[in-house]
């Protein structure tokens, strides 16, 4: 049975998507990577393969704040006498929570609230349930998004099918889920559909939080592991072997110091599943087809840094970890899709409960425990699927996702998925776009007004290039087009020529963009950022990017005049504020950096691995020390040094250190 209902949840705003484009200022995408004397060539063929350059045309999602309020979301319920499995369609098709009927209790971790952070693809990311991401090194560009939902009743059984066209890759992707009556299992079938005849770099890992308790052992049939590790601005790519690594018996979470990726290399002969068993043999059991080969441990670490992010993703003594699978061996790689081509596979999620004693033995005595446990519940994993039913009573649509599906079957003339119909909605951001297709017309609007969405390909620039009536808009995003093309020649040239009919915020900031993140030019790059926040000095965007260019480079007063100059709203930006405790901190004003930064300080904003907080703490209050004790401050005097961390101690409020 599938139903829809609302539940209740504490949730943050999430707020409008930022109108800037990505022109290299999303980080995450650019990280490199190194490996390891210890990784075999055949094990490198696709590290590193199919990396994005940019983004678009997805917006970016950065407005949260951390204030929660109870929100009604939809979710559809599927449920039987052994399970309840809730999905939220709102929240990019989330399974939010399967509850064990039989043991009186979730088999996943289920967040508690709302609470997007700085851990996505787009920025905006949340924990919790199951996460089904595709296309993209990372998170799904849609985790924060809506999906379609659709509800198809047979004769034999109900299957709910969440589905959305991914813009990045230009696939189509579906969840399609179904609880046979009388079944303790939960079926997921996961379809991508590359219609196109181009070759598509693909990737999926089906990301599953589970709680991390005492005594929770995580059981993979194999004996190695990659292990990733992030150091600064790059991966690190090496070898692990389980359950012993480096002394330590890495199947137990609780023994892991720092945050760390295993990512199990089960041989190929073996069935691919990953389980979850905390100290009385109870947890989660997950198995699917072969197509899906990697499987994952993400922990957070034992460190104050670690569990301070469980907690900032959701409430005080939260925790949780990760347990994933995959399409390829690492996170590092995208699998060559080919065009007209489509793949598909199964997984099952259920209840794990074994004997204690058998799980927290010898770990080849866990694994073979398990496995049998697996063949009597579940059956062959090779052979899971979800039946082919016939008599379809009905189907209906119960949440409506975006139109950027039904846009593409627009352009290119024919459906792009074999399943799914995908139907207008009139939403604001893709309206325009629709105007432009069919009927050759673009808007005109006020340069005050913030950009809702972009577009790329040959067919957009194509169409903005052929306009009758050449607009200081069309110009900007045609600009747009041509970088995210990898023509960067023809963007400066047209966010200039847009400039030239009409003077914007938004040319300015995008050629301030071009030239500090490709064309290495900081000078311009000032005086464009400068021009753009002197068109719109309430821009919260502008103004940060105006904060980081000047911070950067000597033109701390400059921003601090500005700073002073902005309402109270955005004075009282995190982020903004940070930048206002650098600037002070580069001139020698210590104390009054420390109004800011002391541990009260929230940016909301803050990024994974990101370590400014950490860092301007420990450089405000070494100084600081020094000043007081009359010496000269080196980064050489560690005696120094240690006597300062010991008087001010990184408060765990402040600290998102994930490593050692």
């Amino acid at each position: 049975m599938i139903k829809v209902e609302k539940i209740i949840i504490p949730s943050a705003s999430l707020g409008k998507s930022s109108p800037m484009p990505d022109i290299k200022n999303i980080s995450y995408i650019h990280a490199g990577y190194e490996v390891t004397d210890r990784i075999e060539e055949d094990e490198k063929t696709y590290i590193g393969k199919g990396m994005i350059s940019t983004m678009l045309p997805y917006t970016i999602q950065d407005r949260y704040d951390r204030e929660k309020k109870n929100k009604a979301y939809s979710a559809c319920v599927l449920e039987n006498e052994y399970l309840r499995a809730v999905f939220i369609p709102e929240l990019g098709g989330r399974l939010w929570s399967l509850y064990d009927k039989e043991k009186c209790t979730d088999l996943l971790y289920v967040n508690p609230v709302f609470q997007p952070a700085n851990l996505g693809l787009r920025n905006a990311w949340f924990s919790g349930g199951v996460e089904f991401n595709v296309g993209i090194k990372g998170h799904s560009p849609l985790s924060c998004s809506p999906l379609w939902a659709r509800i198809d009743k047979y004769e034999g059984g109900d299957i709910l099918r969440l589905y959305e066209f991914e813009r990045i890759r230009g696939v189509v992707y579906s969840i399609n889920a179904y609880l046979p009556e009388n079944s303790p299992v939960l079926y997921i079938k996961c379809i991508i559909e590359n219609r196109d005849r181009q070759e598509k770099s693909m990737y999926w890992w089906s990301n599953i939080a589970v709680p991390e308790t005492k005594g929770t052992r995580i059981i993979v049939p194999t004996d190695t592991s990659f292990l990733c590790l992030y150091n600064y601005d790059h991966y690190v790519v090496d070898k692990a072997s389980i359950p012993i690594h480096d002394g330590i018996d890495v199947t137990y979470p609780d023994n892991i110091s720092a945050s760390k990726d295993f990512f199990y290399k089960i041989p190929k002969d073996s069935y691919k599943w990953i389980a979850s068993a905390n100290k009385y043999g109870n947890g989660l059991l997950h198995c699917s087809t072969r197509e899906l080969k990697g499987r994952k441990l993400f922990v957070w670490g034992q460190g104050q840094g670690g569990r301070h992010w469980n907690e900032w993703l959701s409430e005080e003594n939260s925790s949780y970890i990760e347990i994933q699978a995959g399409l390829a061996s690492t996170q590092l790689e995208h699998i060559p899709m080919k065009g007209q081509s489509t793949w598909e596979w199964t997984e099952a999620y259920t209840a794990l409960s074994c004997n204690a004693s058998d799980i927290h033995s010898d770990y080849g005595k866990a694994i073979s425990t398990i496995e049998n446990y697996m063949l009597d519940r579940i059956g062959d994993p090779d052979k899971l699927t979800i039946p082919d039913l016939n008599a379809l009573i009905s189907s209906e649509i119960v949440y409506r996702g975006s139109e950027w599906g039904a846009l593409e079957e627009e352009i290119r003339g024919e459906k792009i998925s074999r399943y799914f119909d995908f139907e207008r909605t009139f939403a604001p951001e893709s309206s325009m776009w629709f105007d432009l297709a069919e009927k050759g017309r673009f808007p005109v609007p006020d340069i005050t007004c913030e950009p809702e969405s972009y577009v790329v390909g040959s067919f957009w620039a194509e169409k903005l290039e052929k306009l009758k009536e050449v607009n200081w808009y069309s110009l900007l995003h045609l600009g747009v087009v041509k970088y995210a093309s990898g023509d960067l020649d023809g963007a400066r040239r047209a966010f200039e020529g847009s400039l030239e009919l009409k003077p914007s915020p938004w040319a300015y900031r995008n050629l301030s963009m071009l030239y500090r993140n490709e064309f290495s030019d900081c000078e311009k790059a000032r005086e464009y950022i400068l021009k753009a926040f002197g068109l719109k000095k309430d821009s919260p965007y502008l103004c940060k990017e105006v904060a980081i260019q000047l911070t950067e480079d000597g033109g701390d007063e400059i921003w601090l005049e500005i700073f002073e100059s902005l309402p109270n709203e955005l004075k009282s930006i995190g982020r903004l504020r940070l930048y206002k405790a650098i600037a002070l901190i580069n001139l020698g004003r210590y104390r009054e950096a420390t109004e800011i930064v002391n541990k009260d300080f929230i940016m909301s904003d803050i990024k994974e691995g990101e370590l400014s907080i950490s860092s301007l703490w420990f450089r405000l209050y070494r100084r600081i020390y020094a000043e007081e004790n009359g010496v000269d401050f080196s980064e050489s005097d560690h005696d120094l040094i240690r006597l300062a961390d010991s008087k001010y101690p990184l408060p765990k409020s402040l600290d998102f250190r994930m490593h050692d």
